[in-house]
Parts: structure tokens; C-alpha cells; sequence
């Protein structure tokens, strides 16, 4: 059931868990650039990919929950922390740097975050 209620304790829980499930696809994406050895023949993503997926369902049932049922705002939610962990970590790991088109697309989600909690 659909509320408009929002419970920012289970957002926060969800978006928190996000963190960590964007963080591990990312690894699991991204790392074979990095070290050649850990490629997809590389069985450790294939392990990994157990609480990789944990952590985004947990994510998602929480956030669901903390929306009051709203499956898009969670999506958002997760779409946003997405993108600004993965900015970090592509510059962290690649020396890429955030660029302003870079920036203003991640202000953007931010401002998408922003939609969930202020519009009702």
C-alpha cells in the first residue's frame, strides 16, 4: 500500500546499504581495468555477487518501506547513490577527475533526491 509517508530512518538504512551495493558492483564492473587478473574468468566477482545482491535487495526493502511503498522513489534513491559513488570511485581508482560536466550531472542527481523528499 502506497503512503506519503516517509520514514527517514529506513531511507537512511536503505541508502546506507546502497552505499555498499554500488560500491561492490563497481568493484566487480570496473576492477578488471585496473588489475587485467581480475577479469570476468576471475571466480572471486562470481562469490562476491551473493552479498553484492543481498545488499541491494536489503536496500531496496528497506527503502520501499521507508517511501511508504514507493517503488520509484527507492529506485531514485538507488540510481542517485549510484552515481555519486561511482564518481568517487572512478576518480579514486583512475585518477579521473571530476569533471564540471561530471559535477553538474551528479547535482543533478542529488537534485532528483531532493524531488522524493520535498514534492508529495
Amino acid at each position: 500500500m502506497l503512503t506519503n509517508e516517509l520514514n527517514y530512518k529506513f531511507i537512511l538504512m536503505g541508502a546506507f546499504l546502497f552505499i555498499f551495493a554500488q560500491g561492490g558492483a563497481w568493484l566487480q564492473h570496473n576492477l578488471q581495468f585496473k588489475y587485467p587478473k581480475l577479469g570476468p574468468e576471475w571466480w572471486g566477482w562470481y562469490v562476491a555477487s551473493i552479498p553484492i545482491t543481498w545488499l541491494f535487495l536489503k536496500s531496496t526493502q528497506l527503502g520501499v518501506h521507508g517511501f511508504g511503498g514507493s517503488v520509484w522513489a527507492n529506485r531514485f534513491l538507488g540510481f542517485s547513490v549510484g552515481i555519486i559513488v561511482y564518481g568517487f570511485l572512478t576518480q579514486w581508482f583512475f585518477d579521473q577527475p571530476i569533471t564540471p560536466k561530471v559535477m553538474v550531472q551528479i547535482l543533478l542527481a542529488v537534485c532528483i533526491m531532493g524531488v522524493q523528499f520535498i514534492w508529495k
